[in-house]
């Protein structure tokens, strides 16, 4: 590595309409974590840590509650799994891993009240 710079690979969010739009569910549990979300398109990558965070909420909705203890650790392992691909720069890897998180965050979507 260089002493003043590095390489970097970056995930970033692409929504047709933004994710208030195309996650609404989500994106109303998470703003409410972090208001800083409401002006961002983050991409589902970065948004595992506030899963994670609300996960640890006391007064979940159940259906947020269960729907985060159903889908959570996949989604968590998903994460871990694409850190590593981009970090080993195995990066049609991660972009395979990508879609994988994308289903599970649109299933948890479908879940949470």
């Amino acid at each position: 590595m260089s002493r003043w710079q590095q390489i970097r690979v970056r995930v970033e969010g692409v929504y047709k309409k933004g994710w208030d739009k195309d996650f609404p569910n989500l994106y109303r549990a998470l703003t409410g974590l972090d208001n800083t979300l409401l002006s961002q398109d983050p991409p589902l990558y970065d948004l595992v840590p506030y899963l994670v965070r609300l996960s640890q909420e006391k007064d979940l909705a159940p259906g947020t509650a269960q729907a985060l203890q159903e889908h959570g650790p996949g989604i968590i392992d998903l994460h871990r799994q694409i850190s590593e691909a981009i970090g080993g720069w195995k990066l049609g890897q991660a972009e395979k891993l990508l879609y994988e998180l994308e289903d599970k965050f649109v299933e948890l979507e479908k879940q949470i009240a």
